[in-house]
């Protein structure tokens, strides 16, 4: 957000979530680049009285055992297949189904057409769902049976 603030005066109007993105995106890029390992932590000690207080009576959301060791399968398995796409397909699949930016919106991210972040898009789930689904079962696939 910092990054935004001093930059304000280079936004040319549209959409400035997508704005805001490009930013984060090459930020992460220029990490990728370095070493770029950044953690955030909450101290419960910096919070109000009042909000330690609310966080100690939340209830319990987590899940059971077996429902965490089924999610925490699912998100690497899907994870992997992520990390297995090529880079510009993965790109245009996180920004659309992770962050739900609109098709001109990832164009203006990535600074490529519309219409090749459609195709990226399309390429993208094609190849993920080869990763994540058995063989046989991607939609619009028709088995042909020999006679």
């Amino acid at each position: 957000m910092l990054r935004a603030f001093r930059a304000f005066g280079q936004f040319r109007g549209g959409s400035a979530r997508a704005w805001l993105f490009a930013i984060v995106r090459n930020c992460c890029r220029t990490a990728q680049a370095g070493s770029g390992a950044l953690s955030l932590m909450i101290n419960e000690n910096s919070l109000s009285e009042e909000a330690a207080a609310q966080l100690a009576n939340r209830a319990d959301e987590r899940p059971n055992p077996e429902e965490a060791l089924q999610a925490k399968d699912t998100a690497e398995r899907v994870r992997e297949a992520l990390e297995a796409i090529p880079e510009p397909f993965r790109e245009a699949l996180v920004l659309r189904e992770l962050e739900d930016l609109s098709y001109a919106e990832i164009a203006q991210v990535t600074g490529v057409p519309v219409g090749t972040v459609m195709s990226r898009l399309a390429r993208g789930r094609t190849i993920l769902a080869k990763e994540l689904l058995p063989s046989g079962k991607l939609a619009g696939d028709r088995s042909r049976s020999t006679k």
